[in-house]
């Protein structure tokens, strides 16, 4: 029979531990590591050409596209739609070499009669600045690249001529204006407004 004191103070036979160094480790985690990269590496490689196109696939007009092409096929859609827009202006507006695009052409350099009109009342109004009131225009009319404006001068007295002269002057000075002819200058006289000259102007664009 054991003698249990006799064991517990004797001395165990152990094995002797074995040292294991640096390259035994790495021989034995090398193959693992580059088994499990490799699996890793296939996964991905089949998901990248199997699985992510299918469901990253966008739908247009019922035509499956891949995403990395969407840039290329909205530049192309909008291309065909510019073609398209120009094709429907050509149709509507058929302005090349047509009598139809030589009448817009005409009308287009042709100076806005309700812009001039509105810059000479500035300049009626502005050009004496102490009688405003001075120069009244009436009519003003455009035939044959010509403005043919009339109107009167009035309460400045015995100057109205003299005002016409400065206010065809005034008109004279404007963009695009090329030549203005004088008027006749009369002045005449009214129980109502007194001496006054009305003027008959011809205007002439550059």
């Amino acid at each position: 029979m054991t003698d249990i004191p006799t064991a517990m103070t004797g001395k165990l036979n152990l094995p002797t531990p074995v040292s294991v160094g640096p390259r035994e480790v790495l021989k034995r985690v090398l193959f693992p590591f580059a088994l499990f990269s490799v699996v890793l590496l296939s996964l991905l490689v089949l998901s990248w050409y199997l699985l992510l196109p299918r469901f990253t696939r966008v739908a247009l007009h019922g035509v499956p596209q891949d995403p990395s092409h969407l840039q290329t096929y909205v530049e192309g859609v909008q291309a065909e739609t510019k073609k398209m827009e120009d094709k429907r202006l050509a149709l509507i507006f058929p302005l090349d070499h047509s009598s139809f695009g030589d009448l817009v052409q005409e009308k287009m350099s042709q100076p806005s009669l309700l812009a001039f009109y509105e810059q000479l009342k500035n300049v009626a109004t502005t050009f004496l600045p102490e009688q405003s009131q001075a120069v009244f225009v009436q009519s003003i009319s455009y035939e044959n690249d010509v403005v043919q404006l009339k109107g009167d001068v009035r309460n400045v007295g015995l100057q109205s001529m003299a005002v016409v002269a400065q206010f065809v002057e005034a008109v004279r000075a404007m963009p695009g204006v090329k030549r203005v002819d004088f008027p006749s200058f009369t002045r005449e006289r009214d129980e109502n407004i007194g001496f006054h000259s009305p003027f008959v102007i011809q205007i002439h664009f550059s």
